[in-house]
């Protein structure tokens, strides 16, 4: 297999246009390259791809002399890999095995077009005299039809999502997670469906779970239940009601048994004890912590999510909450599989205000500014920016995007809109007039020298900068990445990255535009400086200028190797026009949205890519507006149906009202006692001890179903020991040792299935 390591991205002269392009007609193959691909090749690929370069040891190795490369180049052309050319795949990063140096070539660009035809010319696809072809094009269109559904997944709540839920459970004000551990960033934003539960972040959720259970008993339990007597019949009253909020959906009697049993352990503590530890129980449990998109399968083997589900769904996709009680009902009575249904229950939801706010959490990440009281700058240089002006920057921008979801505007106004509100203080430092009676007073920044749309905020200029100046490579990036959604590799290891010297002799311009000169960085500098360079009207903290230094600026700028977008420009109410007139823009916010919106945003995966495709086409339909971007998630067939293998566990996520299997619909459980019906006789159980250290030991145990019928297992095992630490499944301490069940997806078992869990105890 060939590897291309990386390959940096340039632009050759776009000056081409397709007229000129004929001009190569019936030239050979070497005439064709010399023309054509060569200036390709050693504005996007030579720095990397050279004899010296992080790829020197990959088959692709270019040298200065053409007809070396030409040879090098021909034979790389007739490789093929999963039924595709590597020359093509590789560069535009859609190889089944991605591309270290991201994507230099756009595969809808003319840069593609001619390496395409070079490709087809030397596999003897076409003639010398063919100046157009399409190698690929019905299967990249078949792609999408043939792609499967939507994974099942269990999604972590995030942070917020967690705050936003305990609020609207329990009527209660806090930030129970400001100290959680930390979530990973993925691809811009922290409530990927790969979010874990770390041994620290479990030790913070149960604290938090017994603070919150204390101020609920504080605040009154009265206010969560109405009881007649508090006693354990109040308390089931409290699982069979409450619990089906704080799930999500109905208790089974097993459950309910459970958290009955904690009742009952610390009952002769009092009510209050015995409430509390049952809550604290309640919200560590993965049923409250993770929310299911896991379904029901059906006769196709596919997974039909129920309406538990898609209230769920529906629910934090526009208030990062928990579901209200209209929806609660709806998936009561079973009618959010309805489409008809969901899109009344989607208009509810985007009209409320808070809605709003969930533009501003994604709007935040997207923008790269959620950071910006922390962001480090030299006090010495902007002892103007306090904290109290960090807050004020944060305002506009957070006041921008919620009144821009609110009105539901054309997205390009985000972009050209010149009008926001903003405080006395940020009109200081924009220095302009703050008319009006109010602390927060609207600004129109047309009559203005600056621009106001939402590239010239404060927030995104102090955050896209480096700590003692502008950076055009900052700025840069924040287009490339965040409005042209490209996202660029790394700089090689051996590169120096530290950005140029102070030099009061030259401008910032003059000194970065040293990348274009070194081949080593001109690659990729290329796609990023001259875009940043529209930025420098602006210094590190966002204040209009026209010098720097003593150097007038200049702020003449360029997009270049893009889909759709590419352009020159003056400052940055010029790039904003331009960007808000690309449909390439359009559809990176769209694929923001749903990388927010499902967690999920690695583009190679195809129901992924093809389900951002999909949601383009639903936001154009609807108008192109900020709101239609998260709409359009809901109109797609991921909202109802999901893929998994035949036999795998259902959802827990089931029943109408109280009744979790539906009547008549046999659950698999005793219906007095929540147990197993199957007799434990029909289960096997292999213990092996992995290692023992003397004070202590872990095993592994392997559970098998050898009966006839689904089995949810529960085992008991002689411990005596304690133990320190279990996974895939759940224990409790009894009489004869310790009893085991099944976690999510392992509790319930198919004949002739089994499962696999692990625990390590002390003596």
């Amino acid at each position: 297999m060939i590897l291309w390591l990386m390959a940096c991205s340039g632009e050759k002269d776009t000056n081409d246009s397709p007229d000129e392009v004929v001009e190569t007609e019936c030239l050979t193959d070497e005439e064709y390259f010399s023309d054509t691909v060569s200036p390709i090749l050693q504005s996007k690929c030579i720095a990397c791809h050279s004899g010296e370069g992080i790829a020197s040891e990959t088959t692709l190795v270019l040298s200065e002399d053409t007809q070396v490369n030409f040879d090098t180049v021909s034979e790389v052309a007739t490789v093929m890999e999963n039924g595709q050319y590597l020359l093509l795949t590789k560069p535009t990063n859609q190889h089944t095995d991605g591309h270290s140096g991201g994507q230099p070539i756009a595969p809808s660009s003319t840069d593609y077009d001619d390496i395409e035809l070079f490709v087809a010319r030397i596999n003897g696809l076409v003639d010398e005299c063919a100046t157009d072809v399409e190698i690929e094009g019905e299967e990249e269109e078949s792609a999408c039809e043939e792609a499967s559904p939507a994974r099942r997944v269990l999604r972590r709540l995030s942070h917020q999502e967690y705050n936003n839920t305990i609020q609207d459970l329990f009527g209660l004000t806090g930030t129970w997670s400001s100290n959680f551990a930390g979530d990973n960033v993925s691809h811009g934003f922290d409530n990927a469906v790969t979010l874990q539960v770390s041994p620290l972040l479990l030790d913070q959720y149960s604290n938090a779970a017994t603070q919150i259970a204390d101020d609920i008993l504080a605040q009154g339990i009265q206010n969560q239940i109405q009881c007649g007597t508090w006693n354990r019949d109040c308390a089931e009253q409290f699982l069979s009601d409450k619990g089906t909020e704080i799930f999500r959906r109905p208790l089974s009697e097993a459950d309910i048994e459970r958290y009955l049993s904690m009742y009952d352990f610390v009952e002769e503590d009092g009510f209050d004890d015995a409430m509390k530890w049952m809550i604290a129980s309640l919200l560590q449990s993965p049923h409250f912590l993770y929310r299911s998109e896991l379904g029901v399968e059906d006769e196709d083997g596919l997974f039909g999510l129920t309406s538990w589900e898609i209230a769920t769904e529906l629910s934090y996709l526009f208030w990062q909450s928990t579901p209200d009680g209209e929806l609660l009902e709806l998936a009561a009575e079973d009618l959010l599989r309805d489409s008809t249904i969901v899109s009344e229950q989607v208009e509810r939801l985007a009209s409320s205000s808070r809605s709003s706010e969930v533009m501003v959490e994604m709007g935040m990440q997207w923008l790269g500014v959620r950071g910006l009281e922390f962001v480090a700058k030299d006090s010495t240089l902007y002892p103007e920016l306090t904290d109290e002006l960090r807050d004020s920057m944060s305002m506009e921008t957070e006041l921008f995007l919620a009144t821009s979801f609110q009105e539901d505007v054309p997205f390009s106004l985000l972009l050209t809109d010149q009008s926001t509100r903003i405080d006395t203080a940020l009109a200081n430092h924009y220095g302009v007039q703050h008319e009006g009676t109010t602390e927060l007073a609207t600004v129109d920044f047309s009559t203005e020298d600056r621009f106001g749309g939402l590239l010239g905020h404060a927030s995104l200029l102090t955050v896209h900068a480096l700590p003692s100046s502008s950076s055009p490579i900052h700025r840069g990036l924040l287009v490339r990445e965040h409005f042209l959604c490209q996202e660029l590799p790394p700089p090689p290891a051996n590169l120096n990255t530290s950005p140029p010297e102070v030099d009061p002799d030259s401008s910032t311009r003059e000194r970065y535009e040293q990348h274009s000169s070194d081949a080593a960085c001109s690659g990729c500098h290329d796609q990023i400086d001259p875009i940043g360079f529209g930025f420098e009207h602006y210094d590190g903290i966002g204040r209009w200028r026209t010098l720097d230094g003593i150097h007038s600026v200049d702020a003449s700028g360029a997009i270049l190797n893009s889909d759709q977008s590419d352009g020159t420009f003056y400052g940055v109410e010029e790039l904003s026009s331009l960007l808000a007139d690309s449909s390439e823009v359009s559809s990176c916010y769209v694929q923001q949205w749903f990388v927010y919106g499902t967690g999920q945003g690695d583009m190679e995966i195809p129901e992924v890519s093809c389900g951002v495709e999909a949601a383009t086409e639903e936001f154009v339909a609807q108008g192109s507006t900020v709101q239609s971007a998260l709409k359009s998630l809901t109109l797609l067939d991921r909202i109802y149906i999901r893929s998994g293998e035949t036999g795998e566990m259902d959802t827990f996520a089931q029943g109408v009202g109280s009744d979790p299997g539906g009547e008549g619909e046999d659950t698999g459980l005793d219906p007095d006692t929540g147990s197993p019906e199957t007799p434990l006789e029909e289960l096997t159980v292999q213990v092996i001890e992995n290692s023992n250290w003397g004070t202590g030991y872990c095993s592994s145990v392997t559970v098998a179903n050898t009966g006839t019928v689904e089995n949810t297992w529960m085992i008991e095992l002689p411990i005596v020991d304690t133990i320190t630490s279990l996974w895939s499944a759940n224990s409790v301490v009894v009489s004869g040792g310790i009893q085991f069940t099944g976690v999510d997806w392992n509790a319930t078992l198919q004949p002739n299935q089994s499962t696999e869990f692990g625990f390590c105890a002390s003596l």
